[in-house]
């Protein structure tokens, strides 16, 4: 079955290479975040990220493999469910790990200084649940970075989440129109400010990539509720 999996590689490149590295140099870096990884790894400086390709190619190729066999079985079990009338739903939470592959391998599309440090980050402001809102410290993105290469990011992590389920949820959708931004080493939610998200500029590009998808948005977050 080499020629599957080297098919599967190929085609899944954009995010497999990346996340096989990173996963690697997890293992290597005693799982400690990225951030806290040699600079020129951390920065992914060309040469020593070859180096490291190179040292690790063993690891990598074996998490490739787990993903393939993974990819495998889940097709499988998707086709089960299909031919019997059940369809699968998925989830595409808005907002991505900070100690994440996705992050690593895209700081351009988030919110870092120089020193690939987050400079603001995710949260939602004071409510009915908690007088000091809530801190969730998620990298926020640079929608005006993703806006210039046509959302290509979100485009292809929609394109992935519907060759693993038929219709996909989407978490906190109310993030789109717009969302709670707070700065970096704020102890509370509170300090944030509400900035303005993509909006239906995003799910134009999706729609005109990807054609029409089945989607359900979360309902949840007042939108009279933003300063």
């Amino acid at each position: 079955r080499r020629e599957q999996f080297e098919h599967f590689c190929v085609e899944q490149a954009h995010w497999l290479d990346d996340f096989a590295l990173f996963t690697a140099l997890k293992e290597v870096q005693g799982l400690r975040p990225w951030q806290e990884w040699p600079w020129e790894l951390a920065s992914r400086q060309p040469e020593a990220l070859a180096q490291a390709r190179h040292d690790l190619a063993e690891r990598i190729v074996d998490h490739r493999l787990q993903q393939w066999l993974f990819f495998q079985q889940w097709q499988a079990l998707k086709a089960y469910a299909n031919d019997r009338g059940i369809r699968l739903i998925g989830d595409i939470p808005i907002f991505v790990s900070m100690d994440s592959a996705d992050v690593w391998a895209n700081t351009a599309m988030f919110h870092f200084d120089g020193e690939l440090k987050p400079t603001v980050v995710s949260g939602v402001p004071p409510d009915y649940f908690s007088e000091t809102g809530q801190l969730w410290g998620h990298p926020l993105y640079r929608w005006d970075a993703m806006a210039n290469d046509r959302y290509a990011w979100w485009i292809r992590r929609f394109r992935w989440a519907f060759t693993q389920a038929d219709v996909v949820r989407i978490d906190h959708f109310r993030g789109f129109h717009d969302y709670w931004e707070i700065p970096t080493g704020a102890p509370t939610a509170q300090q944030g400010c509400w900035r303005r998200g993509p909006g239906s500029d995003l799910f134009r590009e999706v729609r005109n990539v990807l054609g029409e998808l089945a989607l359900i948005a979360e309902d949840l977050g007042d939108l009279n509720q933003q300063a």
